[in-house]
């Protein structure tokens, strides 16, 4: 039998509410206004999405019960009305405080999610229906999924930290629950992470499509939750192995050079190494058969990344037909025009393109010119000159050009896009930033989507003979070597020169290998060689944690004892499976491997997922036990009651555990089937993140 001595109490199933909260708070007596007074104000605790409400434009809102005297209205019933049919969830409502008045009404405090709006409204007579000024609102509606969602792999279309609903995901859909936000707030790290969707639905507001997105390969789940469908492109196989008797044409769109996806072409009796075409006069072609089926599977695979209409070009067939089994090829493809905007391409001195964007305004109409023929010269107005500006000068960041000498649109270059028709596209030339000198080679690093990244100018040594000799020198070891290690400490240094964090060149493709080659054996004094790198996995510190009370299982002796049900900080109650996933996905828990992790990151995830203070509840056994057996999950009722009906008559306890995590504390602990007597934290308070992710556990005192 085992006794805890902590922090307890024993409470009956009617008096408890949530374990986190401290107590239903009665308010003072109110001043009487016809000798109405409040005579109970309490925060509701029941399910947070149940809360979620709606104004009926029956009553207004106000600053306190409007029966009481001195009360004053915060918006009238035509306000609330309004709110009631905006198009913007982040207009939902939340009821989160009640009030009974000594006259038998009831008030509700509500908040509109973005804060804007909070206040009293009078709900009725019942403390669990809403009525009068509310009523119950389902912000999000749940929908099957269609069956391309069910069959498909997908990818995040445009990985980045944009707050966009399109760019990372979401704990729930955006603006469905009270301040509940993004899952992540950068989505780069996982470019290349294929998705499964799971759950699909429509915010009610908006009407627009969202979806659940889990990573097919669980090391890379941090990313996992809710996205808009629009957000999502289907993954590209182009890292796959190729087949003997397949040829993979690699599409990349023609403006920014990143790639869209791939298609592999098979052929039955097709030899590895041998030409998908033949040359006839010196003319590459392909067989009608051939031509006829690749066309419709690039057009086909091209459609669904908004790529539509495509017709290969003499060129783009002349190209393909080169292609040998077994081996790749690349195909460059001009996206559709995006309606009422303008792409501008930007181009280096040489013409090469260096990046896109897409520019609309409040007034664009598809065919009409973005600016205006002032007598003979094109104009732009100031509004667009200093929008578009700001857009290309950002594009331009870490490319290592520029605009121009100061990096502002030039009168030519702002006529050229003035004249532009909305619904179509113009390059613009930019100018070195840094003009790489004579004596010097500029290495110019760019992700698997041809992303710049940043750039390293190196200065030629009195003994260099050559540029490679220089890049060679600066690495300290050998970027063109054919052994892995070598070309991986090589790249390293490289990239450190270059300010480059969080890539390498491991994930690279043979092709992508071959063409860093190429371009290293070409470098030449006054040039930049453009080197491609890949995208460091990120890797998780745990693979689980698991929560434990360190309390004393006699008078004398103290025991781990696990808890498989609790509650966290914030008053919500689950498995300690679940919790377990929520700080294995912690980004302060997550990096490279190689990246150290310290107490201060440790502590900052438990407080960021609630964790640092835990409830848990147990029933007194008799005897001994103040509380021999834990609260599991059936032990708690539904439908509003606290307690399933099995435990009335019991005694309960509720117990308060906290944790804070020290250097070489077994408090946090590697657990080792169950024995949790080695720090995970050094002398130092660190640990380091490995290849592998390591189990957890923690102890709650």
């Amino acid at each position: 039998m085992r006794i805890h001595i902590k922090q307890s109490v024993a409470i009956s199933m009617a008096a408890l509410g949530f374990f986190a909260a401290a107590g239903i708070s009665q308010s003072t007596t109110v001043s009487a206004k016809s000798r109405v007074k409040v005579t109970s104000n309490a925060k509701l605790k029941t399910d947070a999405a149940s809360r979620n409400v709606t104004f009926t434009g029956k009553a207004a809102l106000w600053n306190k019960a409007s029966a009481l005297k001195g009360a004053k209205k915060v918006a009238t019933t035509i306000t609330l009305k309004d709110l009631a049919k905006a198009g913007r969830s982040s207009k939902n409502v939340r009821a989160y405080r009640v009030a009974r008045t000594n006259r038998g009404r009831v008030y509700y405090k509500v908040v509109t999610f973005d804060g804007k709006d909070r206040g009293w409204i009078y709900g009725g007579r019942s403390r669990t229906n809403f009525a009068g000024g509310l009523k119950t609102y389902q912000t999000f509606q749940q929908t099957s999924l269609s069956s391309e969602m069910s069959n498909g792999n997908f990818q995040i279309a445009n990985p980045g930290t944009a707050n966009d609903n399109q760019t990372v995901t979401y704990k729930q859909p955006a603006w469905t629950q009270y301040k509940v936000g993004r899952q992540v707030t950068d989505s780069r790290p996982y470019a290349n992470v294929s998705y499964k969707i799971d759950q699909a639905g429509t915010r009610t507001r908006e009407g627009d499509q969202w979806v659940h997105i889990s990573a097919t390969s669980n090391g890379n789940s941090g990313a996992d939750g809710w996205i808009r469908y629009s957000g999502l492109k289907p993954a590209s196989n182009i890292n796959s192995p190729i087949a003997d008797n397949a040829v993979r044409i690699n599409l990349v769109d023609s403006a920014t050079g990143s790639s869209i996806t791939s298609v592999d072409y098979t052929k039955t009796g097709a030899a590895k190494g041998s030409a998908l075409g033949s040359n006839v006069n010196g003319t590459w072609k392909l067989e009608a058969t051939d031509s006829s089926a690749i066309q419709s599977q690039i057009a086909s695979a091209l459609a669904a990344h908004g790529y539509t209409g495509f017709t290969l070009t003499p060129g783009q067939m002349a190209a393909i037909a080169q292609g040998t089994f077994g081996a790749s090829v690349t195909i460059s493809v001009v996206k559709p025009t995006i309606s009422k905007a303008v792409r501008i391409v930007l181009t280096d001195p040489s013409g090469n393109v260096i990046n896109s964007v897409d520019y609309t305004n409040a007034t664009a109409k598809d065919g009409q010119p973005v600016g205006t023929l002032d007598g003979t010269t094109w104009k732009l107005a100031a509004a667009d000159s200093t929008a578009i500006q700001a857009k290309l000068v950002d594009a331009l960041k870490g490319t290592g050009h520029a605009l121009s000498a100061n990096n502002t649109l030039t009168a030519d270059q702002q006529a050229l896009i003035a004249q532009t028709t909305f619904g179509n596209q113009v390059s613009v030339k930019t100018v070195a930033a840094n003009p790489v000198k004579d004596n010097e080679v500029q290495l110019s690093f760019v992700d698997q989507q041809g992303t710049s990244l940043g750039t390293t100018t190196l200065t030629k040594a009195a003994t260099d003979k050559t540029a490679l000799e220089t890049i060679k020198a600066a690495s300290g070891s050998d970027p063109t070597s054919t052994n892995s290690a070598t070309l991986k400490a090589a790249y390293d240094a490289l990239l450190t020169k270059a300010g480059v964090k969080g890539y390498y060149t491991t994930d690279l493709t043979a092709d992508q290998l071959k063409a860093n080659l190429a371009a290293l054996n070409a470098a030449a004094f006054g040039q930049s060689v453009k080197l491609v790198v890949a995208k460091i996995p990120v890797k998780a510190l745990a693979s689980s944690f698991t929560f434990f009370d360190h309390a004393k299982q006699d008078i004398w002796n103290y025991k781990d004892f696990p808890i498989n049900y609790l509650e966290d900080a914030n008053g919500k109650r689950d498995s300690d499976t679940n919790f377990s996933k929520q700080l294995m996905t912690d980004t302060n828990l997550n990096g490279y491997a190689g990246n150290v992790v310290s107490a201060a990151s440790v502590n900052n995830a438990l407080k960021a997922q609630h964790l640092d203070t835990i409830y848990y509840a147990a029933k007194d056994d008799g005897w001994w036990a103040a509380a021999g057996t834990y609260l599991a999950s059936g032990d708690f009722g539904t439908n509003g009651s606290l307690f399933a009906d099995s435990m009335k008559g019991k005694t309960i306890y509720v117990y308060k555990v906290t944790l804070t995590a020290k250097a070489n504390d077994n408090t946090v602990a590697l657990d080792q089937k169950g024995n949790l007597d080695t720090p995970l934290l050094d002398k130092d308070g660190n640990v380091t993140i490995a290849d592998a992710p390591v189990k957890v556990g923690l102890k709650y005192t």
